[in-house]
């Protein structure tokens, strides 16, 4: 990467993989449906409780019942009571570059597509997209006030900015290059730093939460 703002990088070719996490989440819906399960999308689930041969999952309108549950709650509150203080939801926001020309390309220097990610305890990580745009997000991690979460909070006009300005820092070779699209999103966040798992309702129900948007997890 050529920036006056790194010192010295590091290539890891065998630790990370980069995903699609659309096309990832289509084919693991397409491979369960080939399997024979049936995937009820917007039927928001309010509650778990323990039954002699299994789990019952109360949903807004009725119960289904299940073997075994599997949490993906992610930033919204676990369905498990006791591990709701141990997540909190931030707002993470990314920008995207028009596609960059080829001289744009070579002035940065990105010779092969990895994924990257600076060291800072507030942090950047950018990706080049098929097209050859920049997505560039990260730094900011906004809280609302308990724990508040809405469609609204998708678009935050001060932390586009902030990211921009640090864009410009990063690559000031791309100075006057345009932005066509930016939003944002809900990740959750773990109050112990630490992403955990486990099992409740003996055993039959298992959670992993706390990823901090560090991988895909559910």
């Amino acid at each position: 990467m050529n920036s006056p703002t790194y010192l010295a990088g590091v290539w890891d070719t065998r630790g990370t993989a980069l995903v699609q996490p659309a096309a990832l989440a289509w084919g693991l819906a397409a491979a369960c449906e080939r399997l024979g399960v049936r995937i009820a999308e917007r039927t928001p689930a309010t509650g778990l409780a323990a039954e002699a041969d299994g789990v019952r999952v109360r949903l807004q309108d009725g119960v289904l019942r299940a073997d075994r549950v599997a949490l993906g709650t992610s930033a919204f509150p676990a369905l498990v009571r006791r591990l709701r203080p141990y997540t909190v939801p931030v707002y993470d926001y990314v920008l995207v570059t028009e596609p960059l020309s080829a001289a744009e390309r070579a002035a940065v220097l990105w010779r092969n597509r990895q994924g990257v990610a600076d060291s800072g305890n507030q942090f950047h990580y950018y990706r080049l997209t098929a097209d050859d745009r920049i997505l560039w997000g990260g730094y900011d991690a906004i809280y609302h006030f308990g724990r508040g979460q809405r469609a609204a909070y998708d678009q935050r006009p001060a932390t586009f900015a902030r990211l921009a300005d640090h864009f410009l820092t990063t690559f000031p070779q791309l100075e006057g290059i345009a932005f066509s699209h930016r939003w944002g999103g809900a990740i959750d966040t773990c109050s112990r730093f630490c992403a955990f798992f486990g099992t409740a309702l003996r055993g039959r129900v298992a959670y992993a939460l706390g990823y901090t948007g560090l991988d895909v997890d559910s």
